[in-house]
């Protein structure tokens, strides 16, 4: 399985530790039904706004708390029409490729050469050929290539494939026959099951049948793909796309206790969380703004991962600081606060370029104002304004950028 879910999740002005994420998800989402309503939750954050995100439309169907439930144990990537496309989450198991007394399950089928009508079905162990070959699925033979005069030869360059010629359909315009060509270049798709179903077919060598990944896995968040959408960056384009400013990161804590707490049944699914038993779970690096108006204005949707380095660049200041930190609600977002503008990348460096000294961070009042040290009460305040201190690394990105020049 992939191992992306393994950085930190960062929320623009919002909890910075585990337990203060965990009692806030606790006050805000007691249950499935708070989290799915309300201005801030599933609904809002990833349901039919506008019918352009997760009704009846678009896989899964989140336009409604009981649609949320029958996603409990359900396959996803359902609606694939690409099957190099499906995360290992979502792969099913492959038909096996029977040939006389060896057999295997297929991993993939490819076009071999299309003006030959070639397949290549590559198959997960080597088969020995034989005078028939069957595709098999269970106890129930789908296809015998015989059938349809296709014929099959050992690849040369790949001991786990065979390449299946077919020979075009005789024309019969009475009873025209099945293309089996036809057939070929569908396999996998999750959707048909009157197609050949293969194993691998983001042909990265996992099997992913063998993870018992779901949509929603009761007792499982890591298995569970809505998790994987929400916080792994290479599951594909990270959710909400639309409507990130009415998620939040005590959402994003809330779905992952909800979804560790399920029994196997999911019978309890719309009983109270059980944060009380929650683990810490996986977390991931994102430039993950504060729900709320001036998300919306400074245009921070979709979720981003944020750079996971610590050059000293203005790009990593400005995501990792300057958005993640100091955006938001009450902060520096949706205009110009104190002389900083901080709703563009651009903005914020033109607007910094006052309280900045090149190459001495202890005479820019940007670094004074964020070092504990320097900026004492009564007469300094701490920025984050009212907020937990900047970690000592992201102090020392800030102060190694202006000590480099500060430069764009």
């Amino acid at each position: 399985m992939r191992a992306a879910i393994a950085l930190v999740l960062v929320a623009a002005c919002g909890p910075k530790t585990l337990a203060g994420e965990t009692a806030e998800a606790a006050k805000r989402y007691p249950d499935l039904f708070h989290l799915y309503a309300g201005d801030q939750g599933v609904y809002r954050g990833c349901g039919p706004s506008g019918g352009v995100c997760h009704n009846s439309n678009e896989f899964p169907n989140l336009a409604s708390l009981g649609s949320i439930v029958d996603n409990i144990g359900r396959d996803c990537n359902q609606k694939r029409t690409d099957p190099t496309t499906l995360h290992d989450l979502c792969e099913r198991r492959g038909d096996r490729l029977v040939a006389g007394s060896s057999a295997s399950e297929i991993a993939w089928v490819e076009v071999a050469d299309p003006a030959a009508r070639t397949w290549r079905i590559a198959t997960r162990d080597p088969v020995t050929l034989g005078a028939e070959l069957t595709v098999v699925r269970g106890d129930r033979t789908m296809y015998t290539l015989s059938d349809y005069s296709a014929t099959a030869t050992r690849d040369p360059m790949n001991d786990h494939a065979v390449v299946v010629a077919v020979p075009m359909p005789a024309p019969n315009p009475d009873d025209p026959p099945e293309d089996f060509g036809a057939l070929l270049s569908r396999s996998g798709e999750p959707g048909d099951p009157a197609v050949i179903q293969v194993g691998d077919p983001n042909r990265n060598g996992t099997f992913g049948a063998e993870l018992g990944g779901k949509i929603i896995r009761p007792g499982d968040p890591a298995r569970s793909y809505i998790m994987s959408r929400l916080l792994d960056p290479d599951s594909g384009p990270l959710m909400p796309r639309a409507n990130c400013c009415y998620w939040s990161k005590p959402a994003v804590r809330a779905l992952y206790c909800w979804i560790e707490g399920l029994s196997s049944d999911g019978g309890n699914a719309l009983d109270p969380i059980d944060y009380g038993n929650c683990s810490a779970g996986p977390s991931v690096e994102l430039l993950y703004p504060e729900p709320g108006p001036a998300c919306q204005s400074m245009g921070l949707c979709p979720v981003e991962a944020a750079p996971a380095n610590s050059d000293p660049t203005f790009h990593n200041v400005y995501a990792q600081v300057l958005v993640a930190k100091c955006s938001g609600d009450g902060c520096h977002g949706g205009g110009v606060v104190a002389g900083l503008d901080f709703t563009s990348e651009q903005h914020a460096f033109d607007s910094t370029a006052h309280v900045i000294v090149p190459g001495n961070p202890d005479a820019s009042r940007l670094y004074m104002r964020i070092d504990p040290a320097q900026c004492v009460a009564p007469n300094c305040a701490t920025m984050p304004l009212g907020r937990e201190p900047l970690s000592d690394d992201k102090r020392a990105l800030v102060r190694a950028w202006i000590e480099m020049g500060a430069q764009r």
